[in-house]
């Protein structure tokens, strides 16, 4: 099972392994942003701009995005099979699966076209 990981095939392994690189990565990300902060406090806005526009930062911030984007993701697509479940809810559960994973999917969508027009 743990070979069928590096063919980057959809396994439980694979699954598990990325949602915690991306908690990492988003770790990574903001104790990067706290130690900007805590180094240049108090911090302004003209501060910020000028953080924000460098461009390490800026692709960082859309790694960081799709990294939350794939663990919110993942997360909620667990919750629904878990939770959502005819046992559980009854009839309405395939209409509840398939709506909280549409909207799950439209924010992200959202996120990643806010992000490309404020990074660009």
């Amino acid at each position: 099972m743990v070979t069928k990981l590096y063919t980057l095939k959809r396994t439980g392994v694979f699954d598990y392994l990325m949602v915690r690189v991306s908690a990492v990565i988003q770790a990574v990300y903001f104790s990067v942003i706290t130690y900007y902060w805590l180094m240049y406090m108090p911090v302004n806005y003209t501060q910020l701009i000028g953080f924000f526009d460098i461009l390490l930062v800026k692709i960082g911030t859309l790694i960081v995005l799709l990294s939350i984007s794939y663990h919110s993701i993942q997360g909620i697509h667990h919750i629904v099979e878990d939770y959502l479940t005819e046992a559980r809810v009854g009839n309405a559960a395939r209409f509840l699966k398939n709506s909280v994973l549409a909207f799950s999917y439209l924010q992200i969508l959202g996120a990643l076209i806010c992000t490309a027009f404020i990074i660009v």
